[in-house]
């Protein structure tokens, strides 16, 4: 169903030791390059648990923690509904021979897989699109999620809103948890050197605008760069980089730079580690933008305010019990 007659899999550190002490197999279902997979990952590894991850396409980075069993599925057609089909056959065979005691299905867009994974107990994880946006957009969906939780065992997201939404969208109110991420301060600190990235990028004593969410639609990665037009009216040889951590080209974008004349002023780092590059990054900035359409608690925000960098995000619920406007960080109107 994969590369090499069966799936990719790589098996990282794992001793017949490991596997003795471990308490449960546990696997991680989501896209090839998920962002928030690792965390998870390495808390389900460090608590003795055998751990795999499955990882549906489209890929980029894989970060593969140590400990952690990893099968890529692999899909031959480009069709969207083929591709759907041909995932939920792979993963229902893949899974049927792993013998599996937890699956956690992260994000409700690989929920579909629900009614054929086999595993003891299914757990879906509501990230945020998936319910502050398409529900909303798309009116049919709410019918979908409504048929799709009946075969969880367990629903948990990182914000109390989306908690509330997914139950009226039809999530059992029984094991339905607000489970939000930490920022570990050995890596995320004031203490971090500011000029590793801008040497890296050699960027000098211009101004360094940072945005660390990727090159997606929905974190407004137009309106930023058309920012670029009144900043550097003060800040003339001002930067702004761009991270991408989903595998998206961000052709668009590219092409909105060359239109607007302001693709001197960006730089396009491609994917960056977060434990490794993105503390750098965050602390040789001089201002961190996140400013979604949508959010719940992201990390990236967080990250930023811990190593002591100023951030402007969107003007959205998500921080009103977290943090002060216009004290902590700035906001902005969502367009």
């Amino acid at each position: 169903y994969c590369k090499n007659n069966s799936s990719r899999r790589i098996t990282q550190g794992y001793s017949a030791g490991d596997m003795e002490m471990s308490k449960m197999k546990v696997a991680l279902l989501t896209k090839a390059n998920s962002w928030h997979a690792p965390l998870w990952l390495e808390y389900l590894v460090g608590k003795g648990h055998r751990v795999s991850y499955i990882g549906i396409p489209p890929g980029g980075e894989a970060q593969i923690p140590k400990g952690v069993e990893y099968f890529e599925i692999n899909l031959r057609s480009s069709n969207k509904l083929i591709q759907t089909i041909e995932t939920i056959f792979k993963v229902r065979r893949l899974t049927r021979e792993m013998e599996i005691d937890i699956i956690h299905i992260l994000g409700m867009r690989y929920a579909f897989c629900l009614p054929f994974v086999k595993s003891k107990k299914k757990v879906i994880e509501s990230c945020g699109c998936d319910i502050l946006n398409w529900p909303k957009k798309y009116f049919v969906i709410r019918f979908v999620y409504k048929f799709l939780y009946k075969f969880v065992d367990g629903v948990i997201q990182d914000y109390k809103l989306i908690q509330e939404l997914a139950i009226k969208y039809g999530a059992p109110t029984k094991h339905n948890e607000v489970i939000e991420f930490g920022i570990d301060f050995d890596i995320f600190n004031l203490n971090i050197e500011t000029q590793i990235a801008r040497k890296r990028l050699n960027i000098e004593d211009e101004k360094m605008v940072f945005s660390p969410r990727g090159l997606e639609k929905v974190y407004s990665i137009d309106t930023i760069i058309k920012s670029i037009l009144i900043v550097r009216r003060t800040f003339p040889n001002v930067r702004y980089v761009f991270c991408n951590h989903l595998g998206n080209s961000g052709r668009e974008y590219k092409q909105l730079a060359r239109e607007l004349q302001v693709n001197e002023n960006i730089i396009f780092t491609g994917f960056l580690d977060n434990k490794k590059d993105m503390p750098c990054f965050y602390a040789s900035a001089d201002v961190v933008v996140s400013v979604p359409l949508s959010d719940s608690c992201p990390r990236s925000v967080c990250e930023a305010m811990a190593c002591g960098t100023p951030v402007i995000i969107s003007e959205l619920p998500w921080y009103h019990n977290k943090f002060r406007k216009n004290h902590d960080l700035i906001t902005i109107p969502v367009e």
